[in-house]
């Protein structure tokens, strides 16, 4: 494995690790999280409370099934980069690019904690590196299209 890819596949570990200890966080403190965003939304007139919160939670449990479910295609998409296949390579690219609209969403709209919106954008700045490192030449030259013969 050469060092370009190396870089890549370093950089996606970095990302999962952080979404690892991110995910063990929120489930220690999901209940203190749920409590922070019901405090900071304005709930719509005539909202129940109770349905509100439920849904909050409901939202978090979601975030945290999406994080496993990325981490098990991150380890995998790991396997097929060093087989060489082209498609691990476009499917990162659309991962990075769904994962930093996804942070730039969950900045500018969800009502997180301080701590958490420092790892998202720590996350964002990995994806964002992690975007650089795969367009770099040597990996697109590596992951180019065959031409038929």
């Amino acid at each position: 494995m050469d060092n370009a890819l190396r870089l890549v596949i370093t950089l996606m570990f970095v990302n999962l690790g952080l979404s690892v200890v991110l995910t063990i966080l929120m489930l220690i403190f999901r209940n203190s999280i749920v409590n922070y965003e019901f405090a900071h939304t304005q709930l719509p007139a005539g909202s129940d409370p109770a349905t509100f919160r439920n849904t909050l939670q409901a939202a978090l449990w979601g975030r945290l099934a999406g994080v496993v479910i990325v981490s098990a295609l991150y380890v995998w998409r790991s396997f097929s980069l060093r087989a060489g296949k082209r498609r691990a390579y476009i499917r990162l690219i659309w991962i990075c690019a769904v994962g930093l609209a996804g942070i730039v969403y969950l900045l500018a709209g969800a009502k997180y904690p301080d701590w958490m919106r420092v790892e998202q954008v720590l996350q964002g700045i990995v994806l964002i590196s992690l975007l650089i490192a795969i367009t770099r030449k040597p990996v697109r030259d590596r992951f180019a299209k065959q031409q038929r013969a």
